[in-house]
């Protein structure tokens, strides 16, 4: 199967998982809950992007209702845009990790910390 299919297919459906999940938990089904973060997030020219452990974002929106959750294991962000549309903000390093592994798993960057911490607004 073509590597970008398939990170394409991924990335579309934790995308979906993200969107749907608000929804599912409504009906009383489990799923990541959602929280406000953008206190956990600054811009690449802040002084405290590469200096402290908070997290970076690429994104027209800067550091504005980005929301996190996570669930078993899966960490997700992201961003309402002034309409109110929801964007992805995808993990940079993780998701090249994925394109790049054989197995998808991502374990090839080394994982941690700083492996994680610049994400991009998808539109």
């Amino acid at each position: 199967m073509n590597r970008t299919l398939l990170a394409g297919s991924c990335a579309l459906a934790v995308g979906l998982g993200t969107l749907l999940a608000p929804a599912a938990a409504a009906r009383g089904q489990t799923g990541p809950e959602m929280y406000p973060c953008s206190d956990h997030f600054v811009v690449p020219l802040d002084p405290q992007a590469w200096t402290t452990d908070k997290m970076v974002v690429i994104s027209p929106y800067g550091t504005d209702r980005i929301s996190c959750g996570s669930w078993h294991g899966f960490f997700s962000v992201v961003q309402a845009d002034p309409q109110g549309k929801v964007h992805v903000l995808q993990n940079l390093l993780a998701a090249i990790a994925f394109i790049g592994s054989g197995s998808g798993s991502g374990a090839e960057y080394g994982g941690g910390y700083e492996a994680g911490k610049v994400y991009v607004w998808q539109p």
